[in-house]
This record gives C-alpha cells, structure tokens and sequence, in this order.
C-alpha cells in the first residue's frame, strides 16, 4: 500500500512503528504524540542563521514508543511545536531511521522519554517533517490512537509509594520513579529566574496522593504544555496520573522529598486499570479539607480542651515540631503556660478575615465574592445577602523562660468566645474601646491549649492554633515553670 502526500508524486510507504529498521527510505508514519520537548534554539555555526531542534515521543500502539528528532530553521520548529500538541495525531514523512546504539551520543537518552524500540527517527530540514495527520479522512485510525491515551505502556502495578520516598535520606541525585497518585491540588503558575540563564520561566506546583500519603507531596511541572493541561484539564480529587520517570529529590524549602518532571518524564491521564479504580475510590472517600488553601481553622476537625493534658514549654514545642524530638506525627497538641508579648488588635483590617459562604475559602478583603466560577453557581439569582462570612484571625506571641512562640493564632469561633465578642460589634470599636481590648490580654499570664501543626507540602510554615486560654495567676504560673 502507498499514498500520496502533500500533491508531491513520490509514493510514500505506510509502516507501523514495530516494522521499522535504518534501511528504509520514503516511508511514512502514523502516530500519537505522547510527549514533546520545548524548542531548543541556537545559532547554527555554518550559516550564522538561527535554528532550532524539538523532539517528539511517538506512540502507535500499546507496546511501541520511539523518539523523533526535528531538527529545521527556528520559525519552522517554532510552527511546528505550536501546531502539535500533546495527543495530537501526527504523519512523520521520509524519516532517517537510525539504531540508538549507533547514534554515538550516549547523552541523549539521558534527555528524551526511554523508548520500547531501539530506534530513533530523526528529521532534517530538507529531507524529511512532521505535520498533524489529518483524522477527519482516517476516524478507524484516529479512534484507535485515541485509545491510547488512557493506556499505560508499564503496568500501573510497579509503582512506587509516594510514602516510601518522601522523608527517604537515601535518594540519590537524578534518581527517576515511577508513581501513581491523585491530584489534590493545582496551584497558580509562577515565574521563577533560571540559574543557568537567569531568564524567567513558569512552573506550576501540584500537590498528589496516593493511599500510602493522603497529606500529599509537591510535584513542579516546568514544561508548558504540560502546565496548560494541569491549568484546564486537572481536575483536584478526580484526576488520577501515572507518573513515570520523574525525578525525586529532597527541597530544604519543604524539608522533604518533591517530584519535578524532566525531558524524560511522561505522564498519562486516568489511565486504565484496577489500580486506577481503587485510587478514585479512595479519593471520593479522602476530605477535601488537606488539599484546600484555606487559612481559617473549621472548628468541627479540632481536639476538645480536655483532651488537651501535656504541658510543654515554648522550646519543647518547636523541638518537636522541628523533629529535633523523634515524632512521626503530622501535628500534636500542647498546654502552655506563658506572657502573652504580642495582641495587636489595633488595625481592624488585619484582624477580622473573609471566607466564601459556599467553599468556604478565603477570599481578599476588597472582594465580596470568591473567584471560584462553582462558587457564583452556588447563589441563586434571587440570593441578595452577602456571599462571605466574617471571622477573626489574630496571631499571639506567648514567651515563657525558654523563648517565644511566634505563630500561634486566635482564630474563628473560637476567638469570639474567648474576646467575647463577634466580628460585627468588633468593627464597630473606637480606639479607645480597642485599647481596653488590647489590654485585657497584653502582658497577662495564661494557660493555652494549642493544636501545633507541622510544616508540610500544604503549609510551609508551623501553624499553632489556639483551641483554648484561659488566665492564671502568678502562683499557678510557679507551679508549672518548666527548665527545657
């Protein structure tokens, strides 16, 4: 069988991906575009004219993967890289067909997906190109391909748990894993200055879990096709992806383990299979609350006061916090007796917060309404109250003999009790009335209860809430004045 391509006279031969070898010429090949590299761009020594080189990972069946690598003047790769996207379905027209082995660049591989066929298709300006095949006059092929996308070529089985690498002191550098996990978070995209170039580039953080670790771990996509697709199509809770060849490394701004994808890293979404299945289950049965951006305390997930029983001081609690003291929990609670060095009250603003009545997440103050588009379907056309709720958010100091604790926080219901106060009559205090506020807790002796929370992917700092305080006197401080 041959076919025309393009109006040119020449027959081009149709092969599948398994039947080709480096003696063939003026073939053609149909298929998927798995992944693909961002154009590199340089200066070409011989004509002093920019080019540039992209490169393709190509699947046409279940089994077989190769590279393609398109090398041609920079506005022809930039087209080219603008016109196929991920899953596009593509026609690789008079490839050269060489054997890895004998590529002589034993770097290369370090750079591009790991293929199932030992051959490498590559694409020079003049002799061969790669286009988007078109679909709409092969829908037998075109469903075919399809399929593909949700079909793993490694089995999902041979994973590795997040767990089984996240406080792991034995990684070793450049060390690639396989993972399958559920996104639990898709964070807005940043640009960050490069080392190597100092140019800025976007990357965008998810958070992913799987069974092992529900508290999930970071992982930075820096490649641009794949952020859109995290940014449009990634849905928290409900998108489930095997991750392979990502690299593992230990982040001292995280204090554990994160996944970054590289060039040789390939992702596919909702793949299919049983363990797939089993971890969307376990996703719909997972709160939502570990993964939400929320800063305000939800009073129904904390300890009752009076299982609130083992004092500590302010040293004891950042010692175990900062893992200095052997503990493996995410969080710990702690009955501190300590001076109350820090109560500003005074900026009203700064005190009293906003959250969405329909997610509940916090929203800035100058808005009256979430930015989530399912939170505006939330209220009805007839809806004329106010779409947020007020509640108080105000960070103590507490000193004892051993240091100050900087982050503890009187926070939502909880302050009202405690302040005796709502946030509505609060906003209504003149100066002086704020100053008698101010002054009922500043400087005075209390016993606190707190829920101390441990920095992690979601929080990167130690979070102390306050579930109860009540004051004592000097004598009951004397009683309880701890050394360590």
């Amino acid at each position: 069988m041959t076919t025309k391509h393009k109006g040119q006279n020449s027959d081009l031969i149709p092969k599948r991906l398994h039947q080709l070898h480096p003696e063939m010429e003026n073939i053609i090949i149909t298929a998927m575009v798995l992944n693909k590299s961002e154009p590199c761009i340089f200066l070409s020594k011989n004509d002093s004219q920019y080019k540039a080189v992209v490169n393709f990972t190509l699947r046409d069946s279940k089994q077989d993967i190769v590279n393609c690598t398109y090398w041609c003047s920079r506005e022809k790769v930039e087209e080219c890289s603008d016109l196929i996207q991920l899953g596009s379905m593509v026609d690789v027209v008079r490839p050269k067909i060489t054997l890895i082995s004998q590529t002589g660049d034993s770097n290369q591989a370090q750079y591009q997906p790991v293929p199932t066929l030992p051959i490498l298709l590559v694409c020079n300006e003049g002799e061969g190109y790669i286009e988007t095949h078109n679909h709409y006059a092969d829908m037998e092929r075109y469903a075919e391909m399809k399929l593909l996308k949700h079909q793993s070529h490694k089995p999902l089985h041979s994973v590795l748990n997040l767990s089984d690498v996240r406080y792991s002191d034995t990684i070793t550098p450049d060390l690639n894993i396989d993972f399958l996990v559920v996104v639990g978070l898709v964070k807005t995209p940043r640009e960050i200055r490069t080392s190597i170039d100092g140019k800025p580039r976007r990357c965008c953080e998810i958070i992913v879990f799987d069974q092992s670790l529900p508290s999930g771990m970071t992982l930075t996509i820096w490649h641009g096709d794949w952020l859109k697709k995290a940014q449009e199509y990634w849905q928290p809770m409900r998108t489930v992806l095997h991750l392979i060849d990502v690299k593992v490394s230990f982040s001292d701004y995280y204090k554990s383990c994160i996944l970054t994808t590289t060039s040789r890293s390939i992702i596919y979404e909702n793949p299919i299979g049983v363990e797939t299945n089993n971890l969307q289950r376990f996703a719909d049965s997972t709160p939502r609350a570990p993964f939400d951006i929320c800063a305000q305390v939800v009073s129904d997930n904390l300890p009752k006061p009076e299982d609130i029983q083992t004092p500590m001081t302010v040293r004891q609690i950042y010692s175990r916090a900062e893992c200095q003291l052997r503990d493996n929990s995410e969080q710990f609670t702690a009955v501190l007796y300590a001076m109350i060095t820090k109560f500003d009250v005074d900026w009203q603003n700064l005190v009293i917060s906003k959250r969405c009545k329909a997610c509940n997440r916090m929203i800035s103050q100058s808005k009256s309404l979430c930015d989530n588009e399912q939170c505006h379907l939330s209220f009805s056309f007839g809806y004329t109250g106010d779409k947020f709720d007020l509640y108080f958010n105000i960070n103590l100091h507490f000193t004892d003999n051993t240091g100050t604790l900087l982050e503890a926080r009187l926070s939502d219901a909880i302050a009202g009790r405690i302040l005796d106060i709502s946030c509505e009559r609060f906003l209504q205090y003149n100066d002086q009335e704020l100053e008698s506020l101010k002054w009922r807790f500043l400087l005075k002796h209390f016993e606190a209860k707190l829920l101390i929370k441990k920095p992690n992917t979601l929080r990167r700092k130690l979070t102390v809430v306050i579930i109860d305080m009540r004051p004592i006197d000097l004598d009951e401080l004397a009683n309880n004045i701890a050394i360590f």
